[in-house]
This record gives structure tokens, sequence and C-alpha cells, in this order.
């Protein structure tokens, strides 16, 4: 007779094609987690602004997205007999329970150098700028890419053939959920630039 276990322990692989949905419920799959690095913003540059002396400098600010991690926890799984056209090794089955995803995005800043060959008065307006306008608006980069961390609950009420369609239908939310997630925060990220502010070098000791 075909039972069911009690308790199935899940965890999914965020995927881009509908190739990787592979895993028998019945094994935890380790989570292979999708990095992949964004660019803030580009390299330090020098400019000539206004015919002045000046320098325009650049942070970086990248964000490793770690695909989600996902949990299901079932209340019951039970035979059911809507579905009639389930092979025998995956008979028909209801399924209820709780779908946890957790994402996490790891999140690196780096700051230009102070230029060489400035003089004291021109290194302290570069301090100055690093500390109280780029360092600020990097911080503001890092904020939005961690709008893609959080866990999201789904309940869970799931009829079809067996664990194989289970296991699909989890995956197709958390595919969907995770791109949706990634998308929006690094659409909040590249919403702040360009950032092209030089610091005027003009001045005295």
């Amino acid at each position: 007779m075909f039972s069911y276990p009690t308790a199935l322990p899940l965890a999914l692989r965020s995927r881009g094609t509908a190739a990787r949905v592979l895993a028998d419920l019945q094994r935890t799959v380790g989570n292979a987690a999708t990095s992949q690095l964004l660019t803030a913003s580009p390299e330090p540059s020098p400019i000539v602004h206004n015919g002045g002396p000046s320098v325009s400098l650049h942070g970086d600010t990248t964000a490793a997205f770690d695909g989600g991690t996902s949990k299901w926890t079932p209340k019951s799984m039970k035979r059911a007999k809507s579905c009639t056209e389930c092979p025998e090794d995956d008979p028909c089955l209801h399924a209820v329970g709780t779908f946890n995803v957790t994402y996490k995005a790891d999140v690196t800043i780096k700051m230009p150098d102070v230029p060489d060959g400035l003089t004291a008065c021109q290194e302290r307006r570069v301090r100055a700028f690093l500390r109280d306008v780029l360092g600020p608006h990097e911080r503001e980069h890092a904020r939005r890419f961690r709008t893609y961390d959080g866990t999201t609950t789904h309940r869970i009420d799931f009829t079809g053939c067996g664990t194989t369609a289970l296991q699909e239908h989890l995956q197709d939310i958390h595919d969907k959920e995770e791109a949706k997630r990634h998308t929006d925060a690094e659409s909040l990220s590249a919403a702040i630039d360009p950032f092209n502010k030089p610091i005027d070098l003009d001045c005295t000791d």
C-alpha cells in the first residue's frame, strides 16, 4: 500500500529554467545558492570641471543574492481521488502545509582612496566628500540591495499527482518569487545612479 511521509523537509534551489526541478521530496537538497554580482557604480575617474581643479570619485557597492533557501512543513498529506490520471507510483495527493523561503543578499561596499598629490586643504575636502556625500550614497545602495532580504510564508493547499507534482508546484512558487525580489532590489539600487558629483579642489590652506 502506498503511504506518504508525515514529515517532509525540503530545500529548493532557485533556478532560471524548469530543468532544475529534480529532487525527490523525501531527500533534502542542499542549497546551491545562485550568486550574482551587481555593480552599483563605475570605477574612480579624474575629471576637469568648469576649468578649475576638481576630482570625481566613485564607490563600488555589490550584492550577491543567495537565491533563497526554502522549507516545506506539511500539516497533512493524504491520498485523494479528485485527480484520476496519475501514475501508480505518484498517486493523487492532497497536501496542506506551510512553505517558507528565506532570502539573503551579501552586500560589499568599497570606497575609493584619497588621491595622491593633494594639498592639505584639498585632502580635507576629499575626505569630507567621502564621509558626508559618497559614503551615504553607497550605504543607500546597500540598503536598497538588502530589500531582497527576508522570509516569506506561503499557505499551501495542493492537490496533484503525488510528491513530484507537489515539488514542481513549490519550486514554481520559489522561482517566481525569487526572480521578482532580485529584480526589484536591483532596480531600486540602479535608481539612484548615475552619481557624478565633482569635488572642488580650488582651495588654499
